[in-house]
Parts: structure tokens; sequence; C-alpha cells
């Protein structure tokens, strides 16, 4: 008998791997307004052996010798503005069971960011505050 096993699944919303981006006028970041956004490929790859996971934990013919722990539940996770959560419907449609967003709102963060921004710009999360959020779910 194997032990549940319940996955986290970080996605992330990023610009499409299909579009070319462009410089913005000042030459200082990534021209995103306007611009199709979709789940980071890396995540939708992590999505999909986790879902495969499950598969292979279902009742059936078994292909290998070996036991494979029963999936119980996938956790896509996201975090981000409000557009986030085009992505965390893909990640269901793919085969998550729950999807969570954590709403980041640019506008509330204030004072200059590490690229010199100007007061009230979208400031990205630290790799540390990421950690912390993963912990606490």
């Amino acid at each position: 008998m194997s032990v549940p096993l319940k996955i986290l699944v970080p996605v992330k919303r990023v610009i499409d791997y299909a579009i070319k981006p462009r410089v913005n006028a000042t030459h200082t970041a990534i021209e995103t307004a306007n611009v199709k956004h979709s789940l980071n490929p890396f995540d939708e790859l992590s999505l999909e052996a986790a879902v495969r996971l499950r598969e292979a934990s279902l009742p059936g013919p078994k292909k290998s010798p070996h036991p494979t722990p029963s999936v119980t539940d996938i956790l896509a996770l996201s975090a981000g503005p409000a557009k986030c959560t085009d992505v965390l419907r893909t990640a269901m449609a793919m085969g998550a069971d729950r999807a969570i967003h954590v709403e980041i709102d640019p506008k509330t963060s204030s004072g200059k960011d590490k690229e010199g921004g100007a007061e009230g710009e979208s400031q990205e999360l630290e790799p540390l505050g990421v950690a912390k959020l993963l912990a606490q779910v």
C-alpha cells in the first residue's frame, strides 16, 4: 500500500514562446502591453508529469513492476496580477484538481524597484518571497 501523494505545481504567466519579444522605446525592458501571454512551457511539462504520475497510480494493468505512489491531489499555484487566472484555467484544463491564485497588485507597491523604475511601477516577486509563499501552502 502506498502513501497518498499531493503534488504542488507552481505555474507562471509568461510571454508566449511563439511571440518574438520587442524592446521598449527606452531600451530598458521588454514590451508587454498587447502581447499574448501563456503558461510557461516548463511549468506545462511539470503539470503533464504530475498528471501522468496520477494516471500511473490508477488501478488497472500495470506496465511497471515498481509500485507507484497514489496521487490524490494536483494543485496549481500562481502569484501575480489578476491576469494570471487564465494560466490557472489552462492548468485546470490540463488535469489539475485545484488552483490557488495569490493576487499581487502592482499598484500597491511603492518606492523604487531594483532597476531604478519610477514610483508605483510593478515590482516582481523576489525568490525569497516566492519560497515563503510556497512554504505556506
